[in-house]
């Protein structure tokens, strides 16, 4: 039976204490930061179901949960345009710090999560993010976009599946927009990892979408869900950190 695990990579806009990364607080608290919206949606539906959520819990310009730890933009010198000082010329021992502290901690959780429901039947994971509309004229009137591998068949059955509940609520949803879905990001590693068992869709939420547009998003996703996994069975608790937890997994900062 297939299993739900959520993620939310930039969850927060959290800086550690002691780590200056050269830039003012009101650009590391804007979308340069983090994702805005990202996380309510991700603990509501996490919630409706009993399924883990893992939470990023540092912002992503100290270190991007949704790269490769390889991958330059794990630890962004240069951010949505913006220079980051703090990220210029790290020494490798400093960034390999940063990442055995927040990056590999966290994708190992979400790596175990999704391996042990591969292998119990399936797992579809969704990792929930937002986008600014403002940044281009063609993400003008989107609410949320369903991003998905167009390869892998049964990614498309359950893109399908969010995309109409989600139209039919009223929502201006898309598929594979504003970004592509096989685009750098944690479900392309995992897709790679789990070739069969695994459903990687990546939500992207409109940041400052009307409360009641943003519900109607929430409660068109919970019956979509509900349609494609099916009803929760008659108990869903487990232990703390388990399948079960709507808790957000998270390191602090």
């Amino acid at each position: 039976m297939t299993a739900l695990v959520l993620t939310v990579e930039h969850a927060s806009c959290a800086v550690p204490p002691g780590l200056d990364l050269g830039l003012p607080a009101e650009v590391v608290s804007s979308h340069i930061g983090w994702d805005p919206g990202a996380l309510p949606l991700a603990e509501a539906l996490a919630s409706a179901r009993g399924a883990p959520l893992h939470a990023g819990a540092v912002s992503r310009l100290v270190v991007d949960l949704n790269r490769r730890e390889s991958d330059p933009g794990a630890i962004p010198a240069v951010a949505f345009g913006v220079r980051v000082p703090g990220n210029e010329g790290l020494a490798p021992a400093d960034r390999d710090a940063r990442l055995r502290r927040w990056h590999r901690p966290f994708r190992a959780a979400v790596a175990c999560d999704v391996a042990a429901r591969v292998a119990s039947g399936g797992c579809l994971h969704l990792s929930v993010h937002s986008f600014d509309p403002s940044l281009s004229a063609d993400r003008s009137g989107l609410d949320l976009g369903v991003l998905f591998d167009p390869a892998r068949p049964a990614e498309v059955a359950v893109a399908r599946a969010l995309l109409d509940a989600l139209v039919a609520a009223g929502l201006d949803a898309r598929v594979n927009a504003p970004y592509a879905g096989t685009a750098e990001g944690h479900t392309t590693a995992l897709r790679e990892r789990h070739p069969k068992g695994y459903v990687g869709i990546e939500l992207e939420l409109a940041q400052g979408l009307p409360p009641a547009r943003a519900d109607a998003a929430r409660r068109a996703l919970s019956v979509a869900l509900t349609r494609a996994l099916g009803p929760l069975p008659p108990t869903s608790s487990s232990p703390a950190g388990g399948y079960g937890t709507t808790a957000p997994s998270r390191s602090d900062p």
